[in-house]
């Protein structure tokens, strides 16, 4: 039986659902315009930025990878990943960074 995700008042019905938002939220952000795929680029809906603070509020490290607090989020290559991997970042308020993994966080 699978068992159901809810994140930020999102129902899925299996993690393969809520991966599939995870997804179609983190392709919204190909990168900023005239800089290339995979380049930084500000998530700027308001609905995706509170199902990322949801959604990294579960990951196992949440402490860690919020830190100081989150300002915003953003989407681009991971230079630790394989290949052009693109991830999420949250964006602290001393302007730093840190990368999750969606996957990790369901």
């Amino acid at each position: 039986m699978a068992n159901p995700v809810n994140i930020n008042g999102e129902q899925f019905p299996t993690k393969a659902a809520a991966t599939a938002r995870c997804q179609e939220i983190l392709h919204a952000y190909p990168g900023e315009p005239g800089s290339g795929a995979g380049q930084p680029q500000d998530v700027t809906d308001a609905t995706h930025t509170a199902f990322l603070a949801a959604l990294v509020a579960r990951h196992p490290k949440a402490d860690e990878k919020i830190g100081a607090g989150i300002s915003g989020f953003k989407v681009q290559v991971n230079p630790e990943g394989k290949g052009n991997t693109r991830c999420f970042y949250v964006i602290h308020p001393d302007g730093g960074s840190t990368h999750f993994s969606f996957r990790s966080c369901l």
